[in-house]
């Protein structure tokens, strides 16, 4: 391949907080003056500069705030979102043209290692092909179910039921500098085509040839899995789930399968985190959303809301011994008296209805307050 930017004098390493699927697929630099094929040794030393700790880092808080969003979105239309980490090796892409001989897949904003939807969908039907133990015709009805056809080649006549989102990561990852040295490359190749051949037999006559290639290792990705509209009913999605982790932890994803990269398990702990988040916005979103109705509320409905919103504070089966109750107590008898003379028989009934649940979950009236309480409570009934 030709340089994108001849003549561009490019930097000869990346900053921290630079692009690197742009740096690895648009600024190699290492060609010789005469722009044709490229030496090992060049190759090695540039692949060099695309090595980092920790990539992603400079822009964590963001990577966790999309995973929190995903997560959220996901669920509000009826599907999950799920971490899983990656327990070696992992790399896709290394079919795209490139200089190393071997490319790599970036996402194209977040600049970081990513799984395409289409790889991840395409892992769950190899599942179902290769490892369902059902019968025939249960495997045919999931695959026709899921993903519109029983076979690949078939022209889909519906849509599958499931959406696939790309796999993205939510944490920062390394990446690694890989190389394969074989000695006897054309026999693997052609040996069985063409035997007999010097060339074409292994012998410790032939000269190395590395292959080189990036890899990422400790990378986490968030997998999205949604219904499609109108079939959230039809489809089971924690047998869909079952199949991922079954693929992702038995063949692996992304390329070099089959000498153990990309192998994923499901991360606990990072999902606890990601859930922790999502709980702890919709809470901020809940109380400031709380906040501006009471502000927003006549009198007396905010009168309710405060009382409301107080008793929720308390602890369970307050006792009336507690200090907490003096203050309760002040704030009933405000409430009770500004909506006895200024609310509607419905907002009455309204404030009776939030005093009387909170009197059989929140607080208890001792003896000696029983009839004050009562009375208290005598205009709400009228």
């Amino acid at each position: 391949m030709l340089p994108l930017y001849k003549g561009l004098h490019a930097p000869s390493r990346p900053d921290s907080g630079a692009h690197m699927g742009l740096w690895f697929e648009r600024y190699f630099s290492a060609y010789p003056p005469e722009f044709d094929s490229v030496d090992e040794t060049a190759r090695g030393e540039w692949l060099k500069t695309c090595v980092r700790q920790q990539y992603g880092g400079t822009f964590l808080s963001r990577l966790q705030d999309k995973a929190v969003r995903t997560l959220d979105m996901a669920r509000s239309f009826g599907g999950d979102a799920r971490i899983f980490h990656c327990a070696g090796r992992f790399v896709t892409g290394t079919g795209n043209a490139h200089p190393l001989e071997n490319g790599f897949t970036w996402h194209h904003s977040l600049g970081m290692p990513y799984l395409p939807g289409s790889a991840v969908k395409g892992l769950v039907r190899a599942v179902i092909e290769t490892a369902l133990d059902d019968s025939e015709a249960e495997r045919k009805r999931l695959l026709k179910l899921w993903f519109g056809t029983e076979a690949k080649g078939d022209v889909a006549e519906q849509a599958g039921a499931l959406i696939f989102l790309d796999a993205l990561p939510v944490a920062p990852c390394d990446l690694k500098a890989e190389v394969l040295t074989p000695h006897m490359g054309k026999w693997y190749e052609k040996g069985g085509k063409d035997p007999m051949q010097p060339n074409t037999m292994p012998g410790d006559w032939h000269s190395p040839v590395p292959v080189l290639w990036l890899a990422a290792s400790n990378l986490q990705l968030q997998f999205t899995i949604l219904p499609r509209a109108g079939m959230q009913d039809a489809v089971k999605l924690d047998e869909v789930w079952a199949a991922l982790e079954y693929g992702l932890g038995k063949l692996g994803a992304g390329a070099k399968t089959a000498i153990g990269y990309g192998l994923f398990e499901f991360d606990s702990g990072l999902q606890s985190s990601v859930q922790r988040k999502l709980d702890s916005q919709r809470e901020e979103l809940a109380a400031a959303q709380q906040q501006q109705a009471m502000e927003d509320a006549p009198p007396v409905q905010r009168s309710i809301l405060q009382l409301q919103a107080h008793l929720a504070t308390l602890p369970d089966n307050m006792p009336a011994s507690d200090a907490r109750f003096t203050e309760l107590w002040q704030m009933l008898s405000d409430s009770i008296a500004l909506v006895s003379s200024q609310g509607s028989t419905e907002e009455k009934a309204e404030l009776l209805a939030v005093i009387k649940a909170g009197e059989k979950q929140k607080f208890s009236i001792s003896k000696k307050k029983e009839k004050d309480y009562k009375a208290m409570l005598t205009p709400l009934r009228t």
